[in-house]
């Protein structure tokens, strides 16, 4: 009887014969729940109307679905068929799979507001400053975007979708990315476990290709220190004139990391005395661990010109970074199209070029020498090198040109 019932319904258009009388008529037949079914219409389309009845009630389980034996209560079929529904063409032990494994009791759920505040208070203790930033940005976005979800509940679908709504290129993309990663990776860690998978894992980062790095010319470094060497501060300012003769050539010559708010150079300032870590008599520039960015003691050469900058504008009577520097020194950047890492990368790259040693470099720079060996090998002339270290008091821009050929 199955195997009939699976048949379907069938419509035969016949001819008939009754006193006397031909006529036409369509005759449905078919099984439906162990029940034969007969009828007759007189026209196609009736016939063809209740065939699509017959065909909806079998397939709503009237028919078929009761012939198969099952534990399940009508409401568990009814639930069963509403999630084949909402899932489509996914399976449904796969679903209950990734539910079973990644469902939290309320004792284990962790809001996403909560897991930040732990995260952030964590972070503080391990990470610099800057790194607090982008986290706190990041965070502070995250729990926007998810007010009221539990980490375990964000997915990798989430995360795509909360990075594609920001506007940013490739490389802001991949550090946001990083951030979250890092984020979601604290979360999965015991004894936490407030969710069993990272969902930033799958998204695949872009591939950057890094270029030369951006620096100055020796001409315009040897502009940018004479105008520093004259510049007061502006029309209302009280300050001496050289008075960021200090930051720059520390930063210019010395390839400190130059951010006023928490790089090298603004550690340094911060010492009770920054003239000790400036040794003129030995030559060196010492940077602590609690000062240089490598967490490790950094010693770097001072070179002959940047010894006669800090001679005549000694860190004892000129601070490294004096009131309204933050002003000023952005004021000086953007005259001379000076981004935050470009001096520095100068520095690095005049090194290797006059003095031919890559580990050396390294060393003074706190980078490794594979870094330095990619992106500032051969990026000047030997020539512009030597005019660059020439950059002293009193060497004018065009004694620089002329030194440079």
């Amino acid at each position: 009887m199955e195997a009939t019932m699976k048949a379907g319904f069938t419509i035969r258009t016949i001819t008939v014969e009754n006193g006397g009388f031909t006529y036409r008529t369509h005759r449905l037949a078919g099984w439906l729940n162990g029940r034969r079914i007969r009828e007759q219409f007189k026209s196609r389309e009736e016939a063809e109307g209740r065939k699509n009845e017959l065909e909806v009630e079998a397939a709503n389980g009237s028919g078929l679905s009761r012939a198969r034996v099952t534990r399940l209560s009508e409401a568990q079929l009814a639930e069963a068929e509403t999630a084949f529904t909402r899932l489509g063409e996914k399976s449904l032990t796969d679903a209950v799979a990734w539910y079973l494994k990644n469902y939290r009791p309320p004792s284990s759920a962790k809001p996403i507001a909560d897991a930040v505040a732990d995260f952030l208070a964590h972070q503080e203790q391990h990470v610099r400053p800057v790194v607090m930033r982008g986290f706190r940005h990041t965070t502070k976005a995250l729990k926007i975007a998810f007010p009221s979800q539990h980490v375990h509940e964000i997915t990798t679908a989430d995360i795509q979708a909360f990075l594609a709504a920001r506007n940013i290129g490739k490389k802001r993309f991949n550090n946001l990315r990083g951030e979250l990663h890092t984020f979601f990776a604290f979360c999965t860690i015991a004894p936490r476990k407030w969710t069993m998978e990272n969902p930033v894992t799958p998204i695949p980062a872009f591939k950057l290709s890094r270029g030369l790095p951006e620096i100055i010319t020796t001409q315009t470094a040897a502009r940018l220190m004479e105008y520093v060497e004259a510049y007061t501060g502006g029309e209302r300012s009280e300050l001496p004139a050289g008075c960021l003769v200090p930051y720059f050539a520390l930063a210019l010559f010395a390839g400190l990391r130059p951010s006023i708010k928490d790089g090298e150079i603004a550690k340094l300032a911060q010492l009770p005395d920054p003239s000790k870590a400036i040794d003129l008599g030995l030559g060196v520039v010492r940077l602590t661990p609690d000062v240089s960015k490598v967490k490790s003691l950094r010693s770097v050469t001072i070179h002959p010109n940047l010894s006669a900058w800090l001679m005549k504008y000694s860190v004892k009577k000129f601070p490294i970074i004096p009131p309204n520097a933050v002003r000023m020194i952005g004021a000086i950047k953007s005259k001379f199209g000076i981004g935050q890492d470009v001096m520095r990368h100068t520095f690095i790259s005049m090194h290797v070029a006059k003095f031919r040693s890559m580990s050396e470099a390294a060393l003074e720079a706190g980078n490794s020498e594979t870094m330095i060996r990619k992106h500032y090998y051969n990026t000047v002339s030997a020539a512009d090198a030597v005019a660059f270290w020439n950059i002293a008091p009193g060497v004018t821009v065009g004694e620089v040109v002329k030194i440079a050929g």
